[in-house]
């Protein structure tokens, strides 16, 4: 269990690289606390659309992390998600796992990492954003070569998984040619692109560096319980 957790705006190096003073470190000014809102979506869901905009005005609010993340479930009745990838809908099973679901569905909400069996209605969706508790927000330090960099302090019984999203940001729409969306123009918001686990954290004071990302994506970091487990802490890179 954590004890205690904190997000240190600290520069990593190497044991081989000397240490950089700490006025070369530029820490982006960010909120106290955030929401990390995650969709599970596909462009042959019916209920899709709705939960695609219902995101991104969640993602409207400056403390609000959105993520929507594309599945295959529906490729079968006639169209291929565009943006769907395997790893993504690894995640999705890792929540319905962890969680009261019996099966993976679409449009599936999940709040912090929180697994609850959540099915859509904007109503009960709204709520339980409004009920749910912030998580700390990460601090990522910056040096002046442009690198961004992650340091976690506290204790832990199991390991805590840090990822790195990468996403397209804001709304994008796509045709939709086949399927049960047939002739629709979709809405996307925030769309992942990418999503790479960096490191296992196991407690202690740990520093990790955050690979590049291309000019046209943006980028969160998520320290997470486990699989499917809840958000530790989250925070957007500049």
């Amino acid at each position: 269990m954590l004890t205690w957790f904190s997000v240190l705006a600290l520069l990593f190096q190497a044991p081989s690289t000397p240490p950089q003073p700490a006025t070369e470190a530029v820490v982006r000014l960010a909120p106290e606390t955030v929401i990390v809102v995650e969709l599970f979506t596909s462009q042959g869901c019916p209920l899709c659309p709705a939960a695609n905009e219902l995101l991104a005005d969640f993602g409207a609010r400056e403390d609000v992390i959105a993520l929507a993340w594309g599945v295959n479930y529906w490729d079968a009745y006639g169209w291929a998600d565009q943006f769907a990838m395997p790893e993504f809908a690894d995640r999705q099973k890792a929540y319905v796992q962890a969680g009261e679901a019996m099966r993976v569905y679409t449009p599936h909400f999940v709040i912090n990492g929180a697994p609850e069996q959540l099915r859509f209605d904007t109503e009960r969706v709204t709520r339980a954003l409004e009920d749910s508790a912030p998580v700390p927000a990460a601090r990522i330090s910056e040096t002046q070569d442009g690198a961004y960099s992650l340091s976690l302090e506290g204790e832990r019984t199991t390991p805590a998984e840090i990822w790195l999203v990468a996403y397209t940001p804001g709304v994008e729409e796509r045709q939709i040619e086949s399927g049960r969306n047939a002739g629709l123009r979709m809405t996307h918001f925030n769309m992942v692109r990418s999503v790479e686990k960096l490191a296992d954290w196991t407690g202690g004071d740990a520093a990790y560096q955050l690979p590049g990302l291309s000019d046209d994506l943006d980028a969160v970091v998520l320290v997470q319980d486990g699989p499917g487990g809840r958000i530790l802490t989250a925070a957007r890179l500049p």
